[in-house]
């Protein structure tokens, strides 16, 4: 291990082997410290808190403090970071607020500067948050989900794996698995992502028609259901994409819509 003299860590923390901590950093006991992790300058870890093996933690983060809720009570809740994760410069992570209970963040997940999660937070494997980005608590995010810089996530909001969201939106609705949204719009699918998974070429032609049509031409939920099993061959991905909708409860965020041939003439009319 290459602990800084001037770092302050309790006697009950445990750190595995190879850990390196830099200068200034606090680590409470509760807290576990995997084999090869770097703890940068002013971090500071705290409450029952685990870090995966491998995990590089930059300067001025702070790991495991309590929920900013003020129905907690300093009762024992927990966070967890996965394997092989990147926070950067002053990332903040709050733990559980309910007896028990626990914020998780999986593994080779990158969180970029001053980006920030809630309490219960669930963040899956190899998920990437970037700068200044705000997951409000009990914010669930899959797989490969790409969250772009200044973004702002209401509570209890999911996003599905794949998902992509732009630049500076604020998001209270669900977005689905594979979907892409910009100006606090479903564009549709998250194409370079889904190449990128390795997902075939039926399945991404798959997944393009299914968000066309649950998005794009103005369809009740169940009514968009209904035309995608009926239209789009079956596979994973459309299923997952079906799965994710039904389980909603804060609704899905909007989609681009197309007009329809009246609305376009209307429009054409107005503008001559």
């Amino acid at each position: 291990m290459k602990i800084d003299p001037r770092a302050a860590i309790a006697p009950g923390a445990q750190l595995g082997a190879e850990v390196e901590v830099g200068p200034f950093a606090i680590i409470d006991e509760n807290v576990i410290v995997g084999d090869g992790c770097k703890i940068g300058p002013h971090v500071h870890l705290t409450g029952h808190t685990t870090i995966g093996a491998n995990t590089k933690i930059h300067a001025g983060a702070v790991i495991g403090d309590a929920p900013q809720d003020l129905h907690y009570n300093n009762e024992i809740s927990y966070t967890d970071i996965g394997e092989d994760c990147v926070l950067r410069e002053y990332v903040t992570i709050h733990r559980g607020t309910e007896e028990g209970s626990r914020t998780t963040v999986g593994k080779g997940v990158l969180m970029m500067a001053f980006s920030h999660l809630g309490h219960n937070c669930v963040i899956g494997d190899h998920v990437v948050i970037a700068n200044a980005s705000l997951l409000a608590g009990r914010v669930e995010v899959g797989p490969r989900a790409f969250i772009s810089a200044g973004v702002m996530i209401h509570q209890f909001v999911r996003v599905g794996r794949l998902a992509m969201i732009g630049g500076g939106n604020g998001i209270g609705q669900d977005i689905p698995p594979f979907c892409m949204l910009q100006h606090e719009q479903i564009q549709g699918p998250n194409v370079v992502g889904l190449r990128r998974a390795g997902l075939s070429e039926n399945a991404r032609a798959a997944v393009r028609q299914a968000i066309k049509l649950y998005f794009l031409f103005g369809l009740s939920r169940m009514g968009a259901i209904e035309r995608i099993r009926a239209e789009v061959p079956s596979c994973p991905e459309v299923e997952e994409f079906i799965d994710f909708v039904l389980k909603t409860k804060r609704g899905i965020s909007p989609g681009r819509r197309l007009k329809t041939s009246a609305e376009t003439t209307e429009a054409t009319s107005e503008n001559a």
